[in-house]
């Protein structure tokens, strides 16, 4: 059963989320951040349902982005909805491109909650999905090189997995001994070239009158 909490003094928006919602969900109510933190500390929940002027407390700046971490503080992987009057729609829509999920406009209406809470699950099943498959991508023998802590490397590791199953021709650039055919071998591998024969040739021992032939084939006599 997935869990909600509805941070809002307005009786009337924690009443209508928790009727169109009440099969499947545990929802309860924090009519103030304090609360809501209290409860975040104690129980797990999924989803928040979250007033704007009550995410904005303590924050005159209106840094969205700050707001939205206490909660994520509390438990990262929770998802944010917000709410707010018509008025304050650009200000929803802020907090939305700061990272919270989505937003929802006073008068709540149930349809809309329904809609917003099903386009998350199907997201959050979607992103876990292609979480166990970036995972399983990297299982097959090449788990030892991705252990690492370096931001540079995870982000060569990034592109490795971008360019793997693509036709395009890659081009590595790089000073001796820096991991250039570890690299090449690790793009063959996951791609879907992978149970074809991955050839070296070190380009620099070739004479250049023979290096077009080495690399393209030539016909006799031609």
């Amino acid at each position: 059963m997935r869990s909600i909490l509805v941070t809002s003094a307005r009786e009337d928006a924690f009443g209508t989320i928790s009727s169109c919602l009440s099969k499947g969900y545990r929802i309860e109510n924090a009519a103030t951040k304090d609360i809501a933190f209290n409860s975040l500390r104690k129980n797990l929940y999924d989803l928040i349902f979250i007033d704007l002027d009550i995410l904005l407390e303590d924050n005159p700046n209106e840094i969205y982005k700050e707001a939205l971490q206490q909660f994520w503080n509390q438990y990262p992987s929770i998802e944010i909805i917000v709410m707010a009057d018509q008025i304050d729609l650009r200000k929803a829509v802020m907090a939305v491109k700061s990272g919270a999920r989505n937003y929802l406009t006073y008068p709540i209406d149930p349809e809309e909650v329904k809609h917003v809470s099903e386009v998350i699950n199907e997201t959050v099943i979607m992103e876990s999905e292609l979480d166990y498959l970036r995972d399983r991508f990297w299982h097959v023998d090449s788990l030892e090189l991705i252990q690492t802590n370096n931001d540079l490397m995870k982000k060569v590791f990034s592109k490795i997995r971008s360019v793997s199953p693509t036709k395009s021709t890659v081009l590595l650039l790089g000073d001796t001994g820096t991991g250039k055919n570890v690299m090449a071998k690790l793009i063959h591998q996951h791609s879907n070239r992978r149970d074809a024969q991955f050839i070296s040739v070190h380009c620099g021992a070739i004479p250049d009158t023979l290096l077009e032939s080495e690399l393209f084939g030539h016909e006799k006599g031609a």
